[in-house]
């Protein structure tokens, strides 16, 4: 049977239903530590992982989705005849999307490859929309547009400690970075225009949630139709974060969850996103 098939990243925050129902494709990346193979994303728990990356001295990293299996995941897919819908994270978070443009033009299939230009809540915003598009028959040139609009309408936010991530990605720069983990600083961030800005800084806990209140009130103005809260590590802040918005915004679903390993290595452990989307 013809019809278009999607895959995407293993850092999707959908559920397994969602996932089995739409027959979506989920790639697998090998979690390596000092250069070899641990393990591997899709079998372990986020806890676990998390786990992991506080107590090892050389912190694990996600290894690269290879240019030959996702040539091999298009060829496996595409051998009845369907088209493939290849939608991943932000460029400036791995190399998948690059992969997949090559792997598209060497696959025999007919493959559509898109960067969502997004982390890992506003994945799963376009990659479900997309699912129920093309379930509904939406033809793939359509749900390209519509996914572009979604991506502009997704607002990223990230509470986040001192960690070596943000010097490596010189989102923080390596004396500043070293003065403020001494301060026992930690950092406000959007995911904006297709990777991380800084927006603030602070020692204390109470001018974090200051920033937060001031978010809420510019929310208020906007149609929010989704939201989503990720963490890693404790779900203090989640939960507080959730109370506040859920006040807020009663009607739109909200989502807690624990930030996958993918995520974990940006922003490090003790971290904080909100996710949400206008309509």
């Amino acid at each position: 049977m013809n019809q278009i098939k999607i895959v995407t990243d293993s850092a999707i925050h959908l559920s397994n239903a969602d996932i089995h129902n739409y027959g979506i494709a989920v790639m697998n990346p090998p979690i390596l530590i000092d250069n070899k193979l641990f393990g591997y994303v899709n079998k372990i728990k986020s806890e676990k992982f998390l786990q992991l990356f506080e107590k090892c001295s050389v912190k694990p990293t996600i290894g690269e989705i290879a240019v030959p299996e996702l040539i091999d995941t298009y060829n496996r897919l595409g051998k009845d005849g369907s088209q493939i819908l290849s939608i991943h994270l932000s460029d400036k978070l791995t190399n998948t999307y690059q992969n997949a443009l090559i792997a598209a033009k060497a696959s025999t299939s007919n493959v559509t490859v898109i960067n969502s230009g997004v982390t890992a809540a506003g994945l799963a915003y376009q990659v479900l929309a997309a699912a129920k598009w093309l379930a509904a028959g939406t033809e793939i040139a359509e749900v390209c547009d519509k996914l572009k609009r979604i991506q502009n309408n997704t607002r990223i936010f990230f509470s986040v400690q001192n960690n070596p991530q943000l010097i490596n990605r010189k989102i923080v720069g390596k004396i500043r970075g070293m003065l403020d983990r001494q301060l026992n600083v930690s950092y406000i961030l959007q995911f904006l225009n297709n990777d991380f800005t800084f927006v603030t800084r602070s020692r204390k806990e109470d001018l974090i949630d200051q920033f937060w209140e001031k978010q809420l009130a510019e929310m208020h103005d906007q149609n929010l139709v989704k939201l989503s809260i990720l963490h890693s590590g404790s779900d203090e802040r989640a939960k507080f974060l959730y109370d506040m918005l859920n006040e807020e915004f009663p009607f739109v679903p909200i989502s807690i969850v624990a930030t996958n390993p993918e995520m974990t290595t940006f922003i490090g452990p003790e971290a904080t996103g909100v996710t949400y989307l206008l309509g």
